[in-house]
């Protein structure tokens, strides 16, 4: 990829230059790791059995990146980790968050995500730490608990894409 010639204004060239100039510089300081461009084939030894992660694809037999970025490898698994990227919960993670709502029987947090997340009301361990089904004067008592701009440390239990 490359090698390709491609008609691009000056802007588009400068940007071009720019990013695989700091991928060159990313790769050289881990040896280990290799800079790939979108199109660039990674090479893998089939033998060992391979995993393909994010920012690849199998192209025609030869595993592909999708992204630009550096070729990672944990054990089998071999993925790209790209030069830039926003945040994106998986479950388990600990997140913080910032009340933005609230809403009849949840509160919507500001995750620094492209949405924003949901704790709900039943998922809560409430303050007295009595195991019961929630009630309405719980959900008129939202408020004591969290209100707008408090921050929240929670645990990712679901994601809907």
């Amino acid at each position: 990829m490359r090698g390709l010639q491609l008609s691009l204004n000056q802007t588009q060239k400068l940007r071009l230059e720019r990013a695989l100039e700091k991928l060159e510089s990313l790769s050289s300081k881990a040896n280990t790791n290799a800079s790939v461009t979108v199109a660039d084939t990674i090479p893998v030894n089939y033998e060992d059995g391979v995993l393909k992660g994010h920012g690849t694809s199998e192209l025609e037999g030869e595993v592909v990146a999708t992204l630009c970025g550096l070729v990672e490898r944990v054990n089998k698994l071999v993925y790209v980790r790209p030069l830039r990227a926003r945040y994106k919960p998986e479950i388990g993670d600990i997140v913080v968050g910032r009340v933005v709502e609230v809403a009849p029987k949840r509160w919507r947090l500001e995750i620094n995500f492209s949405q924003d997340a949901v704790l709900m009301l039943s998922s809560m361990n409430l303050p007295d730490g009595i195991q019961r089904r929630r009630t309405a004067v719980d959900e008129l008592n939202m408020r004591s608990i969290f209100e707008e701009n408090n921050v929240v440390c929670a645990e990712v239990r679901g994601v809907q894409h």
